[in-house]
């Protein structure tokens, strides 16, 4: 409600929130939608909900800067992109695990989009609804986190343009990360599924980009490089 461009309609698609959200969206005006299920259904049952040409997503735990939807849209607006998405600021950690996927976020925006539109998380992009429409939604094989790197892999594969847009920001807030086992469950659950969209869209070099180069100064970036490979091996012997 605070963006300089007011969006056509705020969706909010509740797939399993352990606050009251709804009584949130009532107060603001915001369409609400309960749609059970892991982030991959939910947003899959919020596609045949959404009319818009252009989608933007937003998670709950990242609040816009004011310009944050204009800055989005107006790229696919000018023919510029067919999708977008914008870099996450951070407050200050409040205990090491928080540190880290600060650090590790930083690193994803930092060195790694730069290198390709890729590695674009999906939490703060808009796309063209003709993409999703065209590729089927998202598939529902992946789980763990790694949709956003399958769309990506897709839609570059058949041409459409994505573009980081550095002005597009948000503030997110990790501060769930409260201790080093939830890390280590929720990075492996992740790393495994990283992994699956990268042998399924036969795509594995990105994989093995994503872990040269560039440096996270945290004593934890030892254990995920220790749970790369497990994490692979894992997902081949599930394909």
């Amino acid at each position: 409600m605070k963006q300089n461009r007011k969006p056509d309609e705020i969706f909010v698609a509740d797939g399993g929130t352990k606050w009251d959200i709804e009584q949130v969206c009532k107060e603001f005006g915001a369409r609400f939608e309960l749609l059970p299920g892991n982030v991959v259904e939910t947003r899959n049952q919020s596609l045949s909900l959404v009319k818009s040409d252009i989608i933007a997503y937003i998670d709950t735990d990242e609040i816009a800067s004011e310009s944050w939807l204009d800055n989005l849209v107006k790229p696919i607006e000018e023919s510029r992109a067919d999708f977008t998405g914008g870099p996450a600021k951070h407050g200050n950690p409040r205990s090491g695990p928080e540190r880290y996927v600060n650090e590790l976020e930083d690193y994803v925006y930092d060195y790694l989009v730069p290198q390709s539109i890729v590695y674009l998380p999906m939490g703060n992009s808009a796309w063209k609804r003709e993409i999703f429409e065209k590729l089927g939604g998202f598939d529902l094989s992946i789980a763990g986190g790694a949709e956003d790197y399958d769309i990506n892999l897709k839609a570059t594969k058949i041409g459409y343009r994505g573009l980081f847009v550095k002005d597009a920001y948000v503030y997110h807030d990790h501060s769930e990360f409260d201790s080093y086992w939830r890390l280590a469950r929720k990075r492996y659950s992740y790393l495994r599924a990283t992994a699956k969209t990268y042998i399924k869209n036969n795509a594995l070099s990105y994989g093995v980009r994503s872990s040269r180069g560039g440096k996270i100064d945290h004593p934890f970036y030892l254990v995920e490089t220790l749970l790369k490979p497990i994490a692979l091996a894992d997902a081949l012997l599930r394909n």
